[in-house]
């Protein structure tokens, strides 16, 4: 995506790509995580210049990362975001995740941990907010969806949000008879789907 992309976004994603290699690395606490997710959040509002991209950058990098629950989720659904984006950056996103798919769609055997999703969260928000504050969220509706329904489900549980468990929408899929090898493609296809709903209803 480099080749397409302003200096100012590349090091940004190369900052958010650092907290997530830490985080792989060190296993950072969920302050620290947070707090340096905050600061590179505040810097691509100054970089940007946009005042909403801070916040939506943060959330939506926690939420691409706690997608990456299973086996293909984080990657298909955002390959599917780059693809609806379009232009150069947008479809060299989707063909990277494309790739890096045949080795992490079920049975996966190469994980992308928190410097890949990381990195793709801030990157479908820097390429989506172009278009938008509508369109950043139309197009990671689908990890934010998921988000939402774990957060307020350990919150009614009486547990840490951060805590990770196998109680995401994914997870409820999965034990609702949608095959491994098929939810993937059905995020993909979902979040593809909200995203050109949404282009279609702004651009009639």
């Amino acid at each position: 995506m480099s080749p397409w992309l302003a200096a100012g976004q590349i090091f940004l994603l190369a900052i958010f790509c650092l907290v997530g290699a830490l985080d792989d690395v060190r296993s950072l606490s969920a302050e620290a995580k947070a707090a340096a997710l905050a600061v590179a959040a505040i810097l691509a509002g100054i970089i940007t210049g946009v005042w909403w991209v801070p916040i939506v950058i943060w959330i939506a990098c926690n939420a691409v990362n706690m997608l990456d629950h299973a086996d293909g989720l984080a990657a298909s659904t955002v390959a599917a975001a780059f693809l609806g984006l379009g232009g150069e950056a947008g479809m060299a996103g989707a063909g990277a995740c494309a790739g890096f798919l045949c080795f992490n769609y079920p049975p996966a055997r190469v994980f992308m941990g928190d410097s890949g999703s990381l990195l793709l969260g801030a990157a479908i928000v820097l390429l989506a907010a172009e278009k938008g504050f509508g369109s950043s969220l139309a197009w990671m509706a689908v990890p934010l969806i998921d988000a939402v329904f774990v957060v307020v489900r350990r919150i009614r549980q009486g547990r840490r949000p951060w805590i990770g468990g196998t109680d995401h929408l994914g997870h409820a899929l999965l034990r609702m008879g949608v095959s491994g090898r098929a939810l993937p493609a059905l995020y993909g296809a979902t979040a593809l789907a909200i995203g050109l709903a949404f282009t279609v209803w702004q651009n009639p």
